[in-house]
C-alpha cells in the first residue's frame, strides 16, 4: 500500500506539478530584469538573512511540538519529531508528489509503535492546523491589501479546504460512532482505513485544540518574521500585517500541485503577492528567490544528513540481526 501511495503521488507530481511549475516560473521571470535581480541578491544583508534562517528553523520546532501533542506520543521526543519533519521536507525538496508526508507516516508508526492508520490520521490533523493558521492570516490581512482575482481564489479555496477538512473530521466521528468495527475483517486496507477513521474521530478537546491552534499560529508567525527579515535584507519594508499576508498567500498557494521544492510556483506566488503591495518585479523576484533559499537549502542539507544517518543505522541494525541469526546455538 505504501509503495502504491508513493507511486501515485510521484506520478501526479510529474504529470501535473512539473508543467504547472514551469508555467509559474515563466510568469515570474517574464517581466524581470535578471541583471537587476542578481544585483539585489548580491547586495542582500547577510546578517538579516542569517536571522531569517534561524527564525525559519523555529517554524519546524513549533510544528514538531504541535505534531507531538496530536500524536500523543510521550515516548517520542520533540527532537525526534523535528527530525521527522525536516527529513520529510528534504524528501519533498527532491521528489515530486510530497512523498515526504507519506514517509512521515511510516516514521511515526515505527517511532511511536502505533498503527499505520493512526499515524496517518495524525499527519492529516497536523496539516489541517497548518491550513487553519494560514486561512486566519489571510482573513486578517486581506482587508489591508489590494485585491486580485487570483488572490480571492486562493482565499476562497483555502476557506473551502478548511471547511472540507473539518467536515472530514466530523464525518469520521459520526461513522465510527454509528458503525461498529468489524472484528472479523482481515483485509489490510480495511484495517488501515478503520484505524485512520478512528484516529480522526478521536476528540481533541477544547483546551488541546486551543493549544494546537496557538502552536500553529506561532509557527507561521515565525515564517512571517523570516519573510520580514528577508524582505528588509533586499530593501523591501513590510508592515507586520503585510508579512502575515505573505505567509498566508505563499504557503496556502503551495497547495497547488508543484515541482519538487516548489521551484517556479514559489517564485510566482512571491512576485504576485508583493505586486499587490506595490513592490516592483525585480525586488519581488529577489525576495522570492532568497526566501525560497532560506528554507530550501538548510532543510535539504540538514534533512539529507538526517536521512543518511537513518540509512546507516538501518544498515547496521540489519547487519547485527544477520550476524545474530547466523550464530550457532549453545545447546
Amino acid at each position: 500500500m505504501r509503495n502504491s501511495l508513493r507511486g501515485r503521488a510521484m506520478l501526479v507530481g510529474l504529470v501535473v506539478g512539473m508543467p504547472l511549475s514551469l508555467v509559474f516560473l515563466w510568469l515570474a521571470l517574464r517581466n524581470a530584469n535578471l541583471d537587476r535581480v542578481w544585483g539585489e541578491l548580491s547586495a542582500a544583508d547577510p546578517g538579516l538573512v542569517a536571522l531569517a534562517v534561524a527564525a525559519n528553523g523555529l517554524v519546524y520546532f513549533w510544528q514538531a511540538a504541535r505534531w507531538r501533542r496530536i500524536a500523543r506520543a510521550p515516548g517520542v521526543s520533540t527532537a525526534r519529531f523535528v527530525e521527522m519533519i525536516v527529513s520529510g521536507v528534504a524528501v519533498n525538496n527532491v521528489l515530486p508528489g510530497r512523498i515526504g508526508d507519506v514517509l512521515r507516516v511510516r516514521w511515526l508508526q515505527l517511532s511511536a509503535r502505533i498503527k499505520g492508520g493512526t499515524a496517518l490520521s495524525t499527519v492529516f490533523v497536523d496539516r489541517a492546523f497548518d491550513v487553519f493558521a494560514l486561512v486566519v492570516f489571510i482573513a486578517i490581512s486581506l482587508p489591508f491589501v489590494a485585491s486580485a482575482e487570483w488572490l480571492l481564489r486562493i482565499a476562497i479555496g483555502g476557506a473551502a479546504l478548511l471547511v472540507a477538512l473539518v467536515l472530514i473530521l466530523v464525518a469520521a466521528r459520526v461513522y465510527t460512532r454509528t458503525r461498529a468495527r468489524d472484528r472479523r475483517s482481515r483485509g489490510f486496507l480495511r484495517r488501515v482505513a478503520r484505524d485512520t477513521l478512528e484516529g480522526l474521530a478521536d476528540p481533541l478537546g477544547r483546551r488541546r485544540s486551543v493549544t494546537l491552534a496557538g502552536l500553529s499560529l506561532a509557527a507561521w508567525a515565525m515564517w512571517a518574521i523570516a519573510a520580514w527579515l528577508v524582505a528588509r535584507s533586499v530593501g523591501i519594508e513590510l508592515a507586520p500585517i503585510e508579512a502575515l499576508f505573505l505567509a498566508g498567500v505563499i504557503n496556502l498557494g503551495l497547495a497547488i500541485p508543484s515541482s519538487p521544492g516548489f521551484i517556479g510556483t514559489y517564485q510566482w506566488l512571491g512576485v504576485s503577492a508583493l505586486a499587490l503591495l506595490d513592490v516592483d518585479t525585480d525586488q519581488a523576484l529577489a525576495f522570492a528567490i532568497l526566501m525560497h533559499a532560506v528554507w530550501y537549502v538548510p532543510t535539504l542539507l540538514v534533512g539529507g544528513a538526517l536521512l543518511a544517518r537513518r540509512g546507516i543505522r538501518s544498515m547496521r541494525g540489519a547487519s547485527v540481526r544477520s550476524v545474530e541469526l547466523g550464530k550457532p546455538s549453545d545447546a
